[in-house]
């Protein structure tokens, strides 16, 4: 099922839309400020508790409305809490829908300290308007988390779900239930990038006493860019800067009719990668 049909699901422009759009939740978090396209209204700010010993409330994503569209952006990591809770990566029983499986405990524990009151926000929103669910690396496990809550628990029973550079969510229990149910997904990923293959798929006993298993959620949908570097292979300006060649007069007019809205693209080149000489002897 992972190919089957993505020609008919993906859609480069809100592919495109979606990249910018994490980007800005990157940038709500970094400068406590966003941009979004001019038909676009904030309707709210996403925060959670990020971190494990010690969380703190941090800004997450947002959720944007439009005349036709809802859009709940989640960000990637972006601070040290993030990245504790990123590798708590033990398993726990998914909170919002019965018997479907075990997800992450790092990313499940900052999607449900903000649960409750993501969806009262989003049960006051007329459910004839498209919902586009959007998230970046930390973010995508996010997204997907949301996704099925989303479906399952309130009138969106079809919402899209656009991920860039994700790691793994949960279970196979879970990505199964999460198929079935979640139709319009698409999980976008650099063949180059190393935030995807993470968690790894087992981690088999002794780790814990029954092992540890992740898989992805589908539809996949693979790009290809290679930058000589970690950071820049998974960087969601580099991410939104392929997907722009795909369609390049959406992008040229989104980013020219929104200043500030798309993501600089400018560090999208390969990196050198040469070693800086010890000057010490000079």
């Amino acid at each position: 099922m992972d190919t089957l049909g993505v020609e008919h699901i993906f859609n480069s422009e809100d592919a495109i839309l979606l990249a910018a759009m994490c980007h800005q939740a990157n940038l709500l978090f970094e400068q406590e400020e966003l941009v979004l396209p001019k038909d676009f209204k904030l309707r709210y700010i996403v925060r959670a508790l990020a971190g494990v010993e010690d969380p703190v409330v941090e800004a997450f994503g947002f959720v944007a409305e439009s005349r036709n569209e809802i859009v709940i952006a989640f960000r990637g990591t972006d601070s040290f809490r993030d990245n504790e809770s990123d590798q708590d990566l033990y398993q726990v029983p998914y909170p919002f829908v019965r018997n479907v499986g075990k997800t992450h405990r790092g990313f499940t524990c900052i999607y449900q300290s903000t649960r409750d009151m993501l969806i009262r926000k989003l049960i006051k929103i007329s459910t004839t308007k498209r919902l586009l669910i959007a998230g970046y690396s930390l973010g995508g496990p996010l997204a997907v988390l949301a996704a099925l809550d989303v479906a399952v628990n309130t009138g969106f029973k079809n919402p899209i779900v656009y991920t860039y550079g994700s790691p793994r969510t949960g279970d196979p229990d879970f990505v199964s239930r999460f198929n079935q149910i979640v139709k319009n997904s698409i999980r976008i990923f650099n063949v180059h990038d190393i935030i995807p293959t993470l968690p790894a798929q087992a981690y088999p006993p002794p780790f814990t006493e029954e092992g540890l298993y992740y898989r992805h959620v589908s539809i996949k949908y693979p790009i290809s860019f290679q930058l000589n570097s970690l950071a820049r292979n998974h960087y969601i300006s580099c991410y939104f800067n392929n997907l722009s060649h795909i369609n390049p007069d959406f992008s040229k007019a989104l980013c020219y009719e929104n200043p500030g809205f798309c993501p600089d693209t400018e560090l999208c080149v390969p990196f050198k990668g040469i070693c800086s000489e010890n000057s010490s002897d000079k």
